[in-house]
């Protein structure tokens, strides 16, 4: 069984056929992002109907598909594990260990999410970690690249400035349940923007975009985390401003800019 699985998973025809999918997402999320809410953290609620799951475990599930998928796909590749492959799996193991694993350990508590934001993550995560496994698995390039190391060096500030964004909200999150009401975040880049937190996830993927190239998945993800968090961004920076009257003059998303 595991061979034939392995024969379908390394066809040309698959992998084509599931870049084609994956190139969609962003055309298909900007647009249905700015008219719905994606029904997870503040936004957590009824979609048409209330069939919600625990927030903890739903997170934990959907994110830990991405570097299962990945992983499956470098063990069908069996690749030479140059520096370029090494280092760049190892950035995709680190992020979605910590997604999958350590972010929902760390939180406090979480809202619930929808069954069907649920499932639509589950089906971008295994387009997402197959497609960047597989590219990952059959292609290599040199790491003497000043490209490479500028690209790596964006996906460790974003990667950073993810977790130390994320701290902050946890303390917050923590101080809400005590005195039962909303704070304005502040700290860190909170101070120009209100979601500092997607700004650093998409800081993260364009590095790895760039350390990656000509990897195509590599720039489909960036755009699908774009196309996903700008819009989100913007949902939750208008949230803050009808929440709070004395909400600080920040922008969305890009300091001084969006």
């Amino acid at each position: 069984m595991l061979q034939e699985i392995s024969k379908y998973w390394l066809k040309q025809s698959t992998y084509d056929t599931a870049v084609g999918i994956y190139a969609t997402f962003p055309l298909i999320m900007v647009p249905a992002l700015l008219v719905i809410n994606a029904p997870y953290g503040r936004f957590a609620g009824k979609l048409g109907i209330d069939w919600s799951m625990n927030g903890r475990w739903s997170w934990c599930i959907m994110e830990i598909v991405s570097p299962i998928t990945f992983a499956l796909s470098l063990y069908f590749t069996k690749p030479t594990w140059t520096p370029f492959q090494l280092i760049l799996t190892a950035a995709w193991i680190i992020h979605y260990t910590n997604r999958s694993v350590i972010y929902p350990a760390r939180a406090s508590s979480m809202a619930p999410i929808h069954v069907f934001t649920s499932l639509s993550s589950v089906v971008f995560n295994l387009i997402n970690g197959y497609t960047n496994g597989m590219w990952i698995g059959r292609h290599s390039r040199s790491v003497d690249r000043t490209q490479f190391w500028i690209g790596l060096g964006l996906w460790a500030l974003g990667f950073a400035s993810n977790i130390y964004h994320d701290t902050l909200l946890f303390r917050l999150r923590q101080k809400k349940e005590k005195q039962k009401r909303y704070f304005i975040p502040t700290g860190g880049l909170f101070e120009y923007v209100s979601c500092p937190n997607y700004l650093s996830e998409i800081i993260e993927w364009t590095g790895y975009a760039l350390a990656a190239s000509p990897s195509i998945p590599a720039i489909i993800f960036v755009s699908s985390t774009a196309a996903n968090l700008i819009p989100r961004a913007c949902k939750t920076h208008e949230w803050y401003k009808k929440e709070f009257k004395s909400y600080p003059n920040r922008k969305a998303v890009i300091p001084f800019v969006f």
